[in-house]
């Protein structure tokens, strides 16, 4: 059952890496998923789905499948099937162009092979060595033969070698009597006798000595028998004598008389030896091709024929023919597996429906977010535009209404004909109107840096200037709460390359904050100092130390938002529009320069701007980078 589960995997994963060949013919596509969903998708969707479906993600925050894939799907993408494991049947790569036909027949061929060859080899040794001792057990009948008396060699009684030849259908046979006496060492068949003479009178228990050497290009069985002397006796007097009792062992008293010698050749035997292992091979080549035929009769009906009609459906999709559907009834896996094959199709199907009306929901919600960011763009600029037009326009009369009250107040005191409570009003209104016209000015500032028409005048600026025309501006408002300003700075300070107009400015509105915020008799500094590193002077840090009330720590990165104050509520001690420090930071960033807070609770603040020697213009924004 297990074998047919990873069989039934392999043909799905050849199955998966066709999908997986077919979607190279669609642009983007990476995954077997997508690329079904592209043969959906080929026919009937006429539109790029990249402009269906990812308008609304931006590209730096696509994830890979959204970058890989041309068409968004919200379902999870794997790039491998999810029935793939560690107990998937799979090929090397270099096979990947062989079709799963002839990978079965070269493996299972091979197998065949290697089983038959390892089968027949035990025949084919076995074959040579039972020849062999056929020849010997040939020449021990017959040896038999002559100490039975059923062969006559004839001259025996006067103990001489004699010599029989044989030819029969088996091949020539030479049988030979070798008295010891004529056993000579120095002649061939000598050599031979002696050999077996010295082994049969070291080892009496031996039957026989065997022996071969070639001749004429074939071999020839040599076959020694010892005869005793009571052996020979019988030879000599067979009519007293049963010969069907034995042979007694030799002994001493029973000395080797001579010996039978059969010699024969193997021609007969080798023609044999041929003629078995043709017909092993035979049988080898009838049986390994009757076994592939077998073989490939099974798989082709079992196997490849489901294998090729699930082929053919993956085709017709490729086609555009999407409603193609397997239709295979074998009753195993490749039925569940063209099951789970349709359900893969319905279920993309759908997915491609959903797809569709969510291309068709995406389309309209971007045309109305499209016709929604116009409508925010357009109101926002008509907002910055009136801001900084209506600033204008209500600085104009206020500053009328101030200066014309200050003319009033001081002809009243010149000539002293005035009422206290006259001076008193008029004090209220100017001090009123000045208030309303720093408001003003905030929302003008902020206007023109929001609508990109703050610009800089860069020019060599003194800080110490600076310092003591700011420290000159807020000196009246400071001594009106009973506030001292104190300047620090060297004046040896350099001069620096910067807008000075917008440096007043930040200082102006961080003065501003510091008197507005510490209590009467109180103290504030502005200081001024170098900054030097590695013995060049690189910036100068302007610093201005109220002894105010200070800044919670949660409130230290949101005081320089707009329209933030630490205080936001409506019985606040201290008035504004929260864009002061707002602006001081927009300013900062224009000039180049470093605005940064220490404060605690109790302790007062400190605001620090950072300075640079020389400004270095920056360089033009693109589209993209606007963007």
């Amino acid at each position: 059952m297990k074998k047919s589960h990873h069989l039934g995997a392999g043909i799905f994963d050849a199955i998966w890496e066709e999908l997986e060949r077919r979607s190279c013919g669609w642009t983007g596509q990476t995954t077997a998923t997508g690329a079904l969903e592209a043969m959906l998708d080929h026919r009937s969707l006429q539109r790029p789905s990249s402009e269906r479906c990812l308008s609304m993600v931006p590209r730096s925050r696509r994830t890979s499948t959204q970058r890989g894939s041309a068409m968004w799907c919200p379902m999870p993408m794997s790039e491998s099937p999810p029935w793939s494991g560690d107990d998937r049947v799979g090929f090397p790569s270099m096979s990947r162009g062989i079709s799963l036909a002839n990978k079965c027949l070269i493996l299972f061929g091979c197998a065949i092979v290697v089983i038959l060859v390892g089968a027949l080899l035990v025949p084919w040794v076995g074959v040579r060595s039972l020849i062999h001792e056929n020849q010997i057990e040939i020449a021990e009948q017959v040896s038999e033969a002559w100490l039975a008396g059923k062969i006559k060699l004839g001259g025996l009684h006067h103990l001489r070698q004699t010599e029989l030849e044989v030819a029969g259908p088996e091949g020539e046979m030479r049988v030979s009597w070798v008295p010891v006496d004529d056993i000579d060492a120095n002649s061939d068949p000598g050599a031979f006798a002696s050999k077996a003479l010295q082994t049969f009178t070291n080892s009496p228990e031996e039957p026989w000595f065997t022996a071969t050497r070639m001749e004429d290009d074939h071999e020839l069985i040599l076959f020694a028998k010892p005869v005793t002397a009571s052996r020979l006796r019988t030879l000599g007097n067979s009519q007293l004598t049963d010969f069907s009792a034995g042979v007694s062992a030799p002994t001493v008293t029973d000395p080797i008389r001579g010996l039978l010698v059969v010699s024969r050749s193997t021609r007969f035997g080798e023609a044999q030896l041929d003629r078995s292992r043709a017909v092993i091979v035979l049988t080898g080549l009838a049986a390994g091709v009757l076994a592939v035929l077998v073989f490939w009769f099974i798989l082709f009906r079992l196997i490849f024929s489901p294998v090729r009609r699930l082929r053919r459906v993956v085709d017709r999709i490729g086609e555009g023919q999407i409603d193609a559907r397997a239709d295979i009834n074998t009753g195993d896996e490749f039925e569940e597996l063209s099951i789970g094959l349709n359900q893969m199709l319905d279920s993309l199907g759908e997915a491609r429906t959903s797809l569709e009306q969510m291309n068709e929901n995406l389309d309209l919600k971007v045309s109305e977010l499209a016709e929604a960011n116009v409508g925010l763009w357009e109101s926002s600029r008509f907002k910055s535009e009136f801001l900084a037009n209506v600033s204008h326009e209500l600085r104009t009369p206020l500053n009328s209404i101030i200066g014309f009250a200050d003319l009033l107040r001081e002809e009243l005191m010149a000539t002293g004909s005035g009422q206290e409570k006259h001076l008193r009003f008029l004090t209220n209104i100017t001090t009123s109107g000045r208030s309303l016209l720093e408001m003003i000015n905030e929302l003008l500032n902020m206007a023109k840096i929001e609508a990109g028409r703050m610009e800089l005048a860069v020019e060599p600026a003194s800080i110490s200037d600076l310092v003591e025309g700011i420290v000159g501006i807020m000196t009246p408002q400071a001594k009106y709460k009973s506030i001292n300003v104190v300047p620090q700075f060297d004046a040896s300070l350099p001069t620096i390359e910067t807008d000075p107009g917008k440096v007043q400015q930040v200082l102006y509105n961080l003065l501003s904050n510091a008197i507005k915020f510490t209590p009467k008799g109180g103290e504030v500094i502005v200081s001024a100092e170098r900054i030097v590193e590695g013995g060049v002077t690189t910036g100068v840090a302007l610093s201005v130390t109220d002894t105010g009330p200070g800044i919670p720590e949660d409130m230290r990165d949101l005081i320089f938002e707009k329209f933030r104050q630490i205080d936001a509520s409506h019985t606040r001690e201290h008035s504004g529009t929260g864009l002061g420090l707002a602006i001081c930071r927009e300013l900062a960033e224009m000039l180049q320069a470093d605005l940064s807070l220490v404060s605690a609770p109790g302790r007062g603040a400190s605001f620090r701007l950072t300075l640079p020697v020389a400004y270095r213009p920056p360089k033009p924004r693109t589209l993209m980078n606007q963007a």
